[in-house]
């Protein structure tokens, strides 16, 4: 009788890691305003590094390579957004992040009927930011629709991966759209207080979820 028991998150997922994860996260999200605007970008990408490192220790084969990829881009894309005047080269690196992303969950793509209501919720939202911010980006209105239809696809796509866990990286996905709307809100349409907390949390939160999730998917089917 075969008595090797699945292993869970936490012998996935160092208990170590995830401190080092969260707390450098938290220290730029509470440190950002101290940090010299020059040295920004280093503290800012910490938490991507080690996601990074988990995906090229832990993941296998297309998945490591895929998953590797859309992390690099959203760290050039952090960096490029940590300096001024290149917003739309870090949104460009976000972009192709969404769409490195897409490519991946595709590779785990099953079509089930019972996940047609998440790709409902990603179309309603999208439709429902794009209609309140996309009329208030002035000359950027191609490149933010471009943008919210990858991130959409990117989104829909997550909710169809053949995982029964699916939800970890679903909703990692749903919340990067939150933290991208929230960046969209603040630039475009009405700047609001704490949206540099906002945003951070929604971005560390989402971009962890997901890369966590295809890890973790990936260990427990070797198993």
């Amino acid at each position: 009788m075969n008595n090797i028991s699945r292993p869970s998150s936490l012998n996935i997922i160092s208990p170590l890691w995830l401190l080092a994860f969260a707390g450098s996260g938290l220290f730029y999200i509470a440190l950002r305003d101290f940090i010299p605007q020059h040295a920004g970008w280093f503290f800012k990408i910490i938490p991507i590094v080690l996601l990074l490192q988990l995906a090229l220790t832990k993941a296998h084969g297309k998945t490591r390579s895929l998953l590797a990829v859309g992390l690099v881009l959203s760290g050039i894309g952090d960096v490029l957004l940590a300096l001024e005047g290149l917003f739309v080269p870090g949104l460009g690196a976000f972009l192709l992040a969404q769409v490195v992303y897409t490519a991946l969950f595709l590779t785990q793509f099953r079509w089930r009927i019972s996940r047609l209501p998440w790709a409902a919720l990603i179309v309603a939202y999208a439709l429902a930011c794009s209609l309140f911010i996309i009329p208030e980006t002035g000359g950027m209105k191609a490149v933010t629709t471009a943008y919210m239809i990858a991130i959409s696809l990117m989104a829909i796509s997550a909710g169809f991966r053949a995982d029964k866990n699916f939800l970890w990286v679903a909703v990692g996905a749903l919340i990067f759209m939150v933290s991208d709307t929230l960046i969209a809100i603040n630039l475009f349409v009405a700047p609001f207080d704490y949206s540099n907390v906002a945003i951070m949390a929604t971005y560390y939160a989402a971009q962890g979820l997901i890369c966590v999730g295809i890890v973790r998917h990936g260990c427990l089917e070797k198993t």
